[in-house]
């Protein structure tokens, strides 16, 4: 068993390589990343309070406390604006090395590749 007490205090990744799961908590007060994709993992937005303007593929989407989004594999978003008291939890299962991959921002739409992490 693991417990992570006060998990939507604090800000960052919390679960990570090795376990089946990654679970992130994100502040509307610090910077998300820029437009990327995942192969082959599914990406969960749950709002916990606030609002965010979401970008999947090309719709562009308000997400507002209680809205779960699912990205799927594939599709390129990211985050384009927060309010300050936004706090996003960030599910994604299970882990996959090197699946991420950022996008160029003029070539976002295209799915063109900049680097892999």
């Amino acid at each position: 068993m693991k417990i992570i007490t006060c998990l939507p205090e604090r800000e960052g990744w919390h679960l990570r390589e090795g376990m089946p799961i990654q679970v992130g908590i994100k502040s509307g007060s610090t910077p998300f990343s820029g437009p990327h994709l995942h192969r082959t993992m599914a990406e969960y937005f749950y709002l916990l309070a606030g609002e965010i303007s979401l970008r999947v593929d090309r719709q562009e989407i308000i997400v507002r406390k209680g809205d779960l989004v699912v990205v799927e594999p594939g599709e390129a978003h990211e985050v384009l604006s927060a309010s300050p008291d936004a706090r996003l939890l960030l599910l994604m299962p299970p882990f996959v090395a090197g699946d991420k991959e950022e996008l160029e921002e003029p070539e976002r739409q295209k799915g063109k590749v900049k680097r892999q992490k």
